[in-house]
This record gives C-alpha cells, structure tokens and sequence, in this order.
C-alpha cells in the first residue's frame, strides 16, 4: 500500500479536474481520479504511473457512488482519505426565461446534489484521517450574472452547504475549503456559448427573436473574456495549499481580477446590474 496519503477528485477527466489531479500527484499524493470512462482514466494514469488510481465515478448515480466508495476503501485501507477535491461541474449560459427544466435540474444535480452525495458517502473515511473537503466553487458563486442563472445559483448553493459543513465538522477538528477560480483558461465558457447557440437555433422563430441580440453581444464578450483568461495551474497550486496548509483560509479566490469581483459584488444591486450588463455589451431596450 502507498505509504503517500489519499485525496479523491471528482471530475478528472479533463479541464481544472485532470490539471488538479496531475499537479497532487506530483507533489507527493496519490490520487483517485474519478473518472466518467476507462478509456480517461488510462491516459490520465499514464502520466504518473503508481500516483494515480483511476475511478469510475458518475456524482449523480447513487451506484456509481457506492462502487467508487467501495475501491476508496479498498486502497486507502485503515488510513482512510485525506481529502475529497468536489470539482466535477456543469456550467449553462441560457435565458432562464428559455433554459429547460430538465437542464436546469441537471446543473443542480452534478454541482449541488452529486457534492452532498459523495461528501456524505466518504465522510466516514474523512473523518478517519481527519481529511479535509475542498470544494471548487467559482466567482459566480457570490456574483450572479445574466444568462448564467442556473449555474450561478449552484454555486451560491455550494457556497452555503460549505458554511454549513465547515461549522458542522469543526468539532472533529476537519476543514471545509471553498476554492473560487475566476476567468481561467479552460473550455468551459466555449462549450456553454455554443450549446446556447445551438439550443437557440432550434427554437421557433418568435423564440429566437427574443433573445438574439443578447445572446450575440454575450458570445462576444466571452469571446475577450478567453484572451484574459488565468492559467489552470493556479488553481491546483490554490487546492494544494487548502490540502495542505496547516490553518487553511476558508476561501481561496483564484484568476485575474478578484479583487474587482469582490468590489463587483459588493455594489449596490442596480448599479451592479448596469455595471454587469455593461460588461457584457448588454445594452438597454429601447
């Protein structure tokens, strides 16, 4: 049995997940990747042979939780988990007015639901080895912006339930850390805009008339949002220190112009609604 302790990252097959897996396993970790197929985990384990254990693992499918819990326990052992890395996401840009119900269901149930489930199956290991939880939020998760409704209200959630597990596990001397990454340089926002825009062109004509001037002027400005984007890495190097700092801060913003954000959120609301609308090129109907 590797004698370097356990940390368990969900959503590692690619993006800020494999990047946080990765960069654990080189800095003396051995990592169970959940993964949504084999095939990812093979190429994600070759990278660092003996470091990475590859895990099947679906957050939003009770089985598929039981069975990843089921190999944690069999290779962490007595030791139990150091930690759990909750990073696996979903992220939607619609109109809320026109974002299915199904769809929205779906961001809940990966972004909040899936984080409960599995924080709540491997807190026996956890507690164990007094493990600590980090839980990948966003800045969405305290500023609400148009045509990201759903996914921004799943981080506000995830931000609360962290509050709320940090204070229930305090007595067992256990850490809940929120990690916040801003604009970073992944493929999230990409993939969003074009299944808003693929999602857009199927509705009726009336439909799309509502919302097609926005859904131009926000593409366009996630568009120059990518050419500023932070690098990955800084959100490994943040998890890395929330896993193994000796007091770690209860929050770690991550990405350029945090510190705007914070000043962003703290407005008073109607100006933060021009400011926002501003930003994205959302001009007022006339």
């Amino acid at each position: 049995m590797p004698a370097d302790p356990f940390i368990l990252v969900t959503g590692a097959s690619r993006g800020l997940g494999r990047d946080i897996t990765l960069h654990l396993a080189r800095n003396g970790f051995q990592a169970l990747a959940g993964v949504r197929s084999a095939a990812d985990g093979d190429r994600l384990a070759a990278e660092a042979p003996g470091q990475i254990h590859p895990v099947l693992l679906d957050v939003t499918d009770a089985g598929s939780i039981r069975s990843a819990v089921s190999e944690a326990e069999r290779l962490t052992g007595e030791a139990g988990l150091a930690g759990l890395v909750n990073n696996a996401g979903l992220a939607s840009f619609r109109p809320l007015e026109q974002q299915r119900i199904e769809d929205f269901e779906a961001i809940f149930r990966v972004n909040v639901i899936g984080v409960q489930a599995l924080t709540q199956a491997l807190l026996p290991m956890l507690r164990r080895s007094r493990g600590r939880i980090v839980n990948i939020s966003s800045g969405n998760g305290k500023l609400s912006m148009p045509f990201s409704g759903a996914y921004c209200a799943s981080k506000f959630a995830l931000e609360a339930m962290s509050d709320a597990l940090r204070m229930e596990l305090r007595p067992w001397g256990m850490h809940v850390v929120v990690v916040e990454p801003g604009t970073m340089a992944t493929d999230i926002r990409v993939r969003a805009v074009e299944d808003w825009t693929a999602e857009h062109a199927a509705l009726p004509a009336d439909e799309q008339r509502l919302y097609a001037r926005e859904l131009a002027a926000f593409a366009g400005a996630i568009g120059g949002m990518e050419a500023a984007a932070g690098p990955v890495a800084d959100v490994s190097a943040a998890v890395l220190q929330a896993l193994t700092d000796p007091e770690p801060r209860t929050r770690y913003p991550v990405g350029p112009h945090m510190d705007q954000l914070d000043a962003f959120a703290a407005m008073p609301d109607r100006e933060r609604d021009q400011f926002a609308m501003g930003v994205l090129g959302l001009l007022p109907r006339g």
